[in-house]
């Protein structure tokens, strides 16, 4: 009777296996007619995840569908960046900030991603720049007041270490 059972029960978990695998690839399919806002949803997510390779992915299909959309180019750039601190990796985030940017990005998210590369890679000059002409396009904004000032703060250490280490040498 054992055996009966098995060898009926056998092919039905087989079959379903089977179908269990075939609607995995038309999830995939199904992936390839999503429309910007979907993809752009699968971004996020990604990104939220920590699955950065995934999210570039997706938010480069989000580009592909409707590229005069600034903020999937952000996405996309914020991936690059968590993906680690590479000069490869730094300059697809610089671009696509450069992008968002010209397609009359309004986000702070722009301004200080695009500010935030800049310091990076140790042009403090460039990013308060960045920083102040973002604040004269989108107004008002705390977060880009505040890392202003942070680079101001920073600058004037800067100087003021300068010119100590220059008094001091003078009075040697």
């Amino acid at each position: 009777m054992k055996q009966i059972i098995g060898i009926v029960l056998l092919p039905i978990l087989l079959l379903t296996g089977c179908a269990r695998e075939e609607t995995t690839w038309r999830e995939q399919d199904d992936n390839e007619g999503m429309s910007w806002q979907e993809q752009y949803n699968l971004g996020v997510r990604y990104l939220t995840e920590g699955n950065y390779r995934e999210a570039v992915l997706a938010f480069t299909a989000a580009i592909e569908i409707e590229p005069q959309k600034p903020e999937a180019y952000i996405g996309r750039a914020q991936a690059a960046v968590f993906s680690g601190e590479t000069e490869e990796n730094l300059s697809a985030a610089r671009a696509d900030y450069e992008d968002a940017r010209d397609l009359g990005g309004t986000s702070a998210e722009v301004w200080l991603g695009l500010a935030d590369i800049y310091i990076r890679a140790g042009e403090y000059d460039e990013a308060l720049e960045t920083l102040k002409e973002g604040l004269d396009k989108i107004g008002h904004d705390e977060a880009i007041i505040e890392k202003i000032a942070e680079l101001e703060g920073l600058k004037a250490l800067v100087v003021d270490d300068d010119f100590n280490t220059c008094d001091s040498v003078t009075k040697m």
